[in-house]
């Protein structure tokens, strides 16, 4: 009879850990699914998108900086910011591809630019 109760008490200790680590188990998937699932998949595409980066392409580096690629080596990127001023810098330093316009038309031909400094009336 007294078997009988050391298991019982067995039991229910199991029981009340698995209760005990459920919350912090929840809060480690609630955490994977939220911060290091969706932060993996952007290194992911950062990283596929540095490496497919071509000369003539325009980039914006991640301080704003407009450029576009002139040569590609290994671990770094030669970019032109302005005609005859080029900066070495490495591939992670590049935000993003900025995809070029539908037309071809000068920014500054365009019917929509500078409409805000126009006068009114």
């Amino acid at each position: 009879m007294q078997g009988t109760y050391i298991l019982a008490d067995a039991a229910q200790g199991e029981g009340s850990l698995i209760g005990m680590m459920l919350p912090f188990v929840l809060i480690l998937l609630v955490f994977w699914l939220l911060f290091w699932r969706p932060n993996q998949k952007r290194r992911q595409q950062e990283t596929q998108m540095q490496s497919s980066l071509q000369p003539g392409v325009e980039v914006m580096t991640k301080a704003g900086i407009f450029a576009t690629v002139v040569e590609i080596h290994e671990q770094d990127v030669l970019l032109e910011i302005s005609p005859g001023t080029r900066i070495r810098m490495l591939k992670a330093g590049v935000g993003e591809v900025i995809t070029p316009a539908a037309d071809d038309t000068p920014v500054e031909d365009r019917p929509d630019f500078g409409d805000d400094d126009k006068p009114k009336g």
